[in-house]
This record gives C-alpha cells, structure tokens and sequence, in this order.
C-alpha cells in the first residue's frame, strides 16, 4: 500500500454565470435552442457552499490517488484517481443527483466510475446534507487547472438532461507544479459508502 498524496483544498469566490439572449418574433440565423438550453452554471471553489436552487453543494476535498479501496474491493486507475468528497444538500425536495463529470484545461471530460464505493450518483433529503464520493480516473496531463461538475441532471454528451438547470463546476485548484508532484506521489484513498454528513456542508474536511 502506498501513502504520501497530499491534498488540496483551494477558496474562491462563487461566480454565477448566466445569459440573456434575445430574440426575434420571426425569422433569425442564430439557432436560439441550443442557447435558450444552455444549463446555468455556478461557479466556485474547493470549500464554497454553492446555491443550485433546488440544492445546496459543497466540495469538501480533493485527492489524489493511484489506488482506491474499500472494505470489500480495490480499484487500481489506468492514469491516476481524482478524489472528490462532496455534501448534496436538497432544498425543494427529495432529489436524485447523477449529474458529475471532470473536465481539463483541454475540454476533454472525464466520467467517475462506481468501483471501490466510489458513486456516480446521490439521493438527498432536504434538510440533511448526504456525503458522498466521486472517482475520476484520469491521465497526468489532465491534472492541471481541472475542474468538476456536479448536477441533478443525468451526464450526458451534450447535457440534455441539464437544460434550463444549474449546474455547479468547481475549479480543483492543481497547478502545472502541484500536478507533476501529485503524479510523481503515491497514495491509497480510503473510501466509504454514501451516508448522512456528521458535520454541516460548507467547511474543508483537509
């Protein structure tokens, strides 16, 4: 087993990202749906409680890890892991969260996998906030100036499911210099299941 991963964990403003687009009555060379549709995306930072209407969303930490493991299963990454702990908390209702991806500087987007207790998804209650755990598995040259998005909207090629929603995309704060010792590093992360937050979303667990 190897040890030696740090962590990061980064705080920044929230910045929310809207459009308004106008249009015509009649006749326009703008495709207005793919515009009108554009999910709306809230920005922040590692730590930031950020407000998605129907939830509340804090990423409460970031790891990096060769190897994941949990009581039952071992999961090796093909690159290395990315780590993201994350309290869901819903405010409208009882919600289902399968919206999560990591994107690069690149735009190449990375899918988490479920292996080792690690989710691709979360139901939340309102007034509880859920912990849970996504695994990303990527190559080195993603690490830097990664981010991960988190929606209740299904992941999808071009996000149909998240149309006219909020969707949170949170900058994981690597550096080119902090993703080359990261790479270089070793480390296992410990995983667990889902489960009810001890603590109240908003702080760093780093």
């Amino acid at each position: 087993m190897r040890h030696g991963r740090r962590r990061i964990t980064w705080q920044g403003s929230a910045l929310v990202v809207g459009g308004v687009v106008a249009g015509c009555a009649l006749v326009t060379a703008v495709p207005q749906e793919t515009v009108v549709e554009t999910p709306f995306v809230v920005e922040g930072a590692v730590g930031e409680t950020l407000d998605l209407t129907y939830a509340d969303l804090t990423v409460t930490d970031v790891r990096v890890a060769d190897t994941v493991e949990s009581f039952s299963e071992t999961a090796v990454a093909n690159g290395t892991f990315v780590v993201v702990d994350a309290t869901w908390r819903a405010t409208q209702g009882a919600t289902v969260f399968r919206g999560a991806e990591i994107t690069d500087a690149e735009g190449r987007r990375f899918w988490p996998t479920d292996q080792a207790e690690c989710s691709i998804s979360a139901n939340a209650q309102p007034g509880y906030a859920w912990r849970i755990t996504y695994c990303f598995d990527v190559p080195q040259d993603a690490l830097a100036g990664a981010t991960v998005r988190l929606a209740r909207g299904d992941q999808t090629e071009d996000y149909a499911e998240q149309r006219r929603d909020a969707a949170a995309m949170v900058d994981l704060g690597i550096s080119a210099q902090q993703a080359k010792e990261l790479w270089a590093a070793t480390d296992t992360v410990q995983t667990e299941a889902p489960g009810y937050a001890t603590a109240s979303a908003g702080g760093s667990a780093g």
